[in-house]
């Protein structure tokens, strides 16, 4: 023993391992090893104070003695020890690193030091036996892993840690897995428990290339699926799925640069994938369900806050399965009730919470003929594979489900009752009958047959329109409504009102509480319908008022009309995600 930690404290790497490795089994060679850290991580002396003042070799040294090499090497052999004594069943993460606290300020210190007078000037190269860059992230991943209230250097977090990221080792295009696994790890830790004034310095540090930033975050979920062949550990990857889904959360809240960088990526496409990785059904530990629970709940949050920016998001992640993927990635969570402690119920809970929420907002947006056709869809592929719709143990989501059931059922047997309700063709002649197409260019506008395509496009009518959203689509941003989801809206519209106008009794309430509340009505200005979409019910919530109340927002010919008895004046208003869209028309009589 005297011999190895000896050796250790010469700067033999080897012998340090060793030690590290035998730390993990017995007291006395922890404290042996405890001891070799300390000395070979010292710090305070006037020359190695100096060397932060750059005086740094011009020569890197290959003495392992070397006070450079040698606190490397310490910190690599620390990583060694955290890495082993966590393969330990019965150890759990805090003790893992509990043993970094005595060693923060040195630790703090030389990585400072390996970044600002290493790493950043690019000197890494010269340091051909030393690997600064993985002692930097594994460190800082480390020091951050599973709400460690260790502190470092805040300049770590907010200058270097950003340069780390973009900057892989020399020689490499990118990280390998475990390096940005590492990063990961560290970014998700600094962005969630950072003060505000150091979360915004880092955020405006990874603005400053928000598409590098995207790309990265991208690339990693790339990464992680690939590996998963490989990969044995399932809860590596529910941690590598629940750090860049946190990260991509929190950046997306904090920066519009980045969270439009990442809808450009298709961010929305790999969020749906990682959701996916949770329904594939695996045999579960305490700590797996856990894990998957949170990467769960957190993909969750991600989505409804998209969803919440626009319809055509909802539209495009109904496209990718989203509910479905939710659905299953519940079933999976719910089918091992012994494993669920308090920390797990709350998850569960929070999940159940945010499945409630996104089901709800699909809901009201089914007044969109585009989002309630792929709502329909949906509906058939979960109940061909999801079974615990019935369960009493998920009562809201049970309920919230048969709730979306019928009102999209509903609103579909209505939709299938109105003519030409989809085609994109402002001269559609009503004639053909199949299954509707989508422009090829725009993937937006949809034809019911290639003549009213061709009529369309030649007429000049959807050519700038096609250039539009094209840019829209590369630019990540919401689409606008379009022709075929208006005139399915004119539909619901010409129905409820002409229902009203069928049964005189609930036209008559609603007179006779407007004018309870304002009066008779002028005859010069005619009496609106008001039709609310954004209540969660299978109607619209419907009340009347005075034209006179919002003359400008009818052409003066609607007006005209309504006073002649001509048609019925509408006012609806519809949802678009967390904004509202307005639209007055004529109902013709």
């Amino acid at each position: 023993m005297e011999k190895l930690i000896k050796s250790a404290k010469d700067g033999s790497y080897e012998a340090m391992t060793v030690l590290a490795l035998d730390a993990c089994e017995s007291q006395r060679a922890h404290q042996a090893f405890c001891h070799v850290m300390e000395e070979n991580l010292t710090f305070n002396t006037a020359f190695i104070q100096d060397m932060k003042r750059g005086r740094l070799p011009v020569v890197p040294s290959l003495n392992p003695k070397d006070v450079l090499n040698l606190s490397c090497n310490s910190m690599l052999a620390l990583i060694r020890h955290l890495r082993s004594q966590l393969n330990l069943q019965h150890v759990c993460r805090e003790d893992c690193t509990s043993i970094l606290a005595p060693f923060i300020p040195a630790i703090s210190f030389w990585l400072c030091l390996f970044c600002e007078y290493i790493i950043l000037p690019s000197r890494t190269a010269e340091f051909t036996f030393i690997d600064f860059h993985r002692v930097a992230v594994f460190i800082l991943s480390w020091t951050s892993l599973h709400g460690s209230k260790i502190t470092m250097e805040p300049k770590l977090f907010t200058n270097h840690l950003p340069f780390l990221w973009f900057h892989p080792p020399t020689g490499c295009t990118k990280y390998d897995l475990d390096h940005a696994r590492a990063l990961f790890t560290a970014v998700d830790h600094g962005l969630t428990t950072s003060d505000e004034p150091l979360r915004e310095l880092f955020v405006r540090r990874l603005e400053e290339n928000s598409t590098l930033t995207a790309n990265c975050i991208v690339q990693f979920i790339v990464d992680v699926f690939s590996s998963i062949p490989e990969e044995s550990r399932t809860e590596l990857q529910y941690q590598s799925f629940s750090a860049v889904a946190s990260s991509t959360l929190q950046l997306a809240d904090q920066s519009l640069s980045i969270h439009t960088a990442l809808l450009k990526n298709n961010i929305l496409r790999w969020m749906c994938l990682v959701l996916r990785f949770v329904t594939w059904r695996v045999r579960f530990t305490d700590t797996t369900l856990s894990l998957a629970t949170s990467c769960v709940n957190i993909c969750l949050v991600y989505i409804y806050k998209i969803m919440r920016d626009g319809h055509s998001y909802i539209h495009q992640l109904l496209g990718y399965d989203i509910l479905l993927y939710m659905m299953k990635a519940l079933r999976n969570l719910h089918a091992h009730p012994e494993l669920i402690d308090q920390e797990n119920k709350s998850l569960k809970t929070a999940v159940e919470d945010q499945t409630v929420t996104i089901i709800r907002i699909v809901i009201s947006h089914s007044v969109y003929a585009s989002i309630l056709k792929r709502s329909r869809k949906a509906i058939l592929k979960i109940q061909r594979h999801v079974e615990f719709l019935n369960d009493p143990a998920l009562k809201q989501v049970c309920e919230a489900w048969t709730e979306f059931v019928n009102i999209a059922s509903y609103r579909s047997d209505i939709l299938r009752s109105i003519p030409d309700s989809y085609c994109g063709n402002e001269q559609c002649p009503g004639t053909s009958i199949g299954n509707f197409m989508a422009c090829s260019g725009c993937q937006f506008t949809r034809y019911c047959s290639r003549a009213c395509q061709k009529d369309d496009w030649s007429s000049g009518d959807h050519h700038s329109l096609c250039i539009k959203i094209k840019q829209f689509r590369t630019d990540g941003g919401p689409l606008p409504m379009c022709l075929s989801d208006k005139r399915a809206l004119e539909g619901f519209n010409r129905q409820y009102v002409e229902r009203y106008r069928e049964g005189p009794s609930e036209w008559n309430m609603l007179l006779y509480g407007y004018i309870a509340w304002k009066g008779k009505p002028d005859p010069m200005w005619p009496m609106i319908w008001i039709l609310d979409y954004r209540v969660v019910n299978v109607e619209p919530e419907v009340s009347i008022d005075s034209s006179e109340q919002c003359a400008g927002d009818f052409d003066p010919e609607y007006l005209a009309k309504a006073r002649d008895g001509a048609g019925t004046l509408v006012f609806s208003f519809i949802p678009n995600g967390q904004y509202t869209v307005e639209k007055a028309e004529l109902v013709p009589s």
